[in-house]
């Protein structure tokens, strides 16, 4: 990157913590090519990110929040909430031009949050989901709304798509198989864990870890089915709750519960572990293909991304997707972690890099 330092404003959607810690890989790499950094979101976004990241700067930009529900189907939930995410996004779009007054911002980069983009400064749209997936049945809705998808990405100065291109990918139809707007660029596979050596594989001291992440209720749901589940096992197994206000520890029989854990920490947990247990969400897909890790994927039901990507990911023979209603103490002690395909960090990384050049280049 060149050598004229930015000003730069990343801005993480708050829907579960899956968009907050993908984002750490990107503000790492500009911080460490001396650009100033000034994270928004949430009270508990801050938190997070501070934890990793003890000084950068923080303002407080709250994103759009959504409730799923504990037994509607999760696209309905969503349907209901549209127009209130259609109001939140212009009301957004209309407090970024303060803020960049404000802070002097230079360079804006949200993540998943499509109002804000600004005529005057460069901006930067983070999305693996340029095609919204639908249900099932309602699948050919998917090419209707993409027009739609297109206009909103081409209002950035750059879409940036966290995944690989061509046929070796993770996010499957949602970001391939169609004509891709001039401004996208696949920027690799972000993961926290990257920059972190993992090494020779550990003992495996751990017969389970299991990953809880998403909104609520759905996340505590699948908390409370999993907790049931492996203190039936015989072996010890850790729950990683996914609660970032705090690092409560809790020991009950053979079952850890961390609410939260550092990098380094949740890395060397997972590679100490048998199994991994946890929802089809996409960035936890991406952090554990970073490390050779496959696990069991329960989709969050109803939603239909985490549905789509479960059935992908599963017929590539990557990972095994099993629906919430079926997951039970056979399905675990019956299964065996495949093989996941070689990854190569350091192409990867250059995919990043490049994006990031041109970024600071145009």
């Amino acid at each position: 990157m060149p050598a004229q330092k930015k000003k730069i404003l990343i801005c993480p959607l708050s829907w579960g913590t899956g968009h907050t810690t993908r984002v750490i890989p990107l503000i790492t790499e500009l911080l460490n090519n001396g650009h100033e950094v000034i994270f928004g979101g949430n009270n508990w976004q801050i938190e997070f990110i501070k934890k990793e990241i003890p000084d950068i700067k923080c303002i407080s930009f709250p994103g759009f929040r959504i409730r799923y529900s504990s037994f509607l189907p999760q696209y309905l939930v969503i349907s209901f909430y549209f127009p209130l995410f259609i109001y939140h996004t212009l009301l957004e779009h209309i407090k970024l031009k303060k803020l960049i007054g404000e802070h002097d911002i230079e360079i804006v980069i949200s993540d998943s949050r499509p109002g804000l983009w600004n005529r005057k400064i460069k901006t930067v749209l983070i999305t693996h989901m340029i095609r919204i997936p639908f249900p099932a049945k309602l699948c050919i809705l998917e090419n209707l709304f993409l027009p739609f998808s297109l206009m909103a990405i081409n209002k950035f100065t750059f879409c940036y798509i966290p995944d690989l291109p061509g046929e070796f990918n993770l996010s499957g139809r949602l970001s391939h198989g169609f004509h891709l707007p001039d401004n996208a660029r696949y920027i690799g596979i972000l993961s926290r864990f990257l920059k972190e050596p993992y090494g020779l594989a550990p003992k495996k001291e751990l017969f389970c870890t299991a990953i809880m992440s998403g909104p609520s209720p759905q996340k505590e749901i699948f908390t409370e089915l999993t907790s049931r589940i492996l203190k039936e096992m015989e072996e010890v197994s850790a729950i990683m709750a996914g609660i970032p206000q705090a690092k409560f520890i809790k020991g009950e029989g053979n079952l850890i519960t961390y609410n939260h854990l550092t990098n380094k920490e949740m890395l060397n947990t997972i590679m100490r572990s048998k199994i991994i247990l946890s929802r089809s969400g996409y960035t936890t897909v991406m952090e554990l293909f970073s490390i050779g890790r496959s696990a069991i994927i329960v989709p969050t039901p109803g939603q239909a991304e985490q549905e789509y990507l479960a059935e992908y990911l599963s017929s590539k023979g990557w990972f095994k997707a099993i629906k919430q209603k079926h997951l039970c103490k056979e399905v675990l002690t019956g299964y065996i972690e495949p093989l996941l395909p070689d990854f190569s960090a350091d192409e990867n990384k250059n995919l990043l890099l490049m994006a990031l050049n041109e970024l600071f280049e145009t």
